[in-house]
């Protein structure tokens, strides 16, 4: 069985990436607003400062902190869930780009999802590239916290926590009183994958049942 902690280790500054918190849990960025002046996205990557148009990067961008959307992390888990695609979610994205913390934890992060809260299933997926200071038990434990108390605070609180095997890997799962499942499971990798999913199929769940 893959442990949830497989290749991590503990770094010098696991300490200061503890202070790294969620912010880009759908019921929070939903709620955001930004007053920017629309632009036209050039082709390819590029460097951008805060704030940022919502629009989706087809070929990854990196934000002022240096945390850099990249696309390419979906190769890490499951395209198509549930017979639909997963679709990149900027505002979600915008958020991690405007927060230092998230550069000093991840190279790399990307965020998806398929419908929206008012769909009869929902899921948002974020997968994020850890650096090597990040990779330890203590940033995990932290994150998925943070991750459950953010994912339920839209959905009147966390009503349970456990740890599970889906498709032998170790995932931990936060039920919300209000519908919401949240899960986060580290890949063999050094990838860092937190869902919420909220509907009778739990999407969630499938999605790592598909993760190779």
């Amino acid at each position: 069985m893959r442990p949830k902690t497989a290749g991590l280790r503990v770094g010098p500054r696991a300490a200061e990436l503890l202070a790294v918190m969620l912010l880009a849990a759908t019921g929070a960025v939903a709620a955001c607003s930004y007053n920017v002046v629309a632009t036209s996205p050039t082709p390819g990557d590029r460097t951008i400062a805060p704030p940022l148009t919502p629009t989706a990067w087809a070929n990854g961008t990196t934000g002022a902190y240096g945390l850099r959307i990249d696309p390419n992390l979906l190769s890490n888990i499951p395209a198509v869930v549930g017979g639909n695609p997963l679709v990149e979610t900027p505002d979600a994205e915008m958020a991690a780009l405007n927060d230092p913390n998230y550069a000093t934890a991840f190279s790399g992060y990307y965020v998806a999802s398929i419908g929206t809260l008012s769909s009869l299933n929902w899921i948002e997926v974020s997968v994020g590239a850890l650096k090597d200071d990040a990779q330890s038990q203590d940033f995990y434990t932290s994150w998925r916290d943070g991750w459950f108390k953010s994912a339920c605070s839209q959905a009147d609180g966390v009503g349970s926590t456990g740890q599970e095997s889906i498709n032998d890997w170790q995932v931990d799962v936060a039920t919300c009183n209000g519908g919401v499942d949240a899960y986060t499971l580290s890949l063999d990798n050094g990838v860092l994958v937190s869902i919420m999913d909220l509907g009778p199929r739990r999407l969630g769940r499938e999605l790592i049942q598909a993760i190779k």
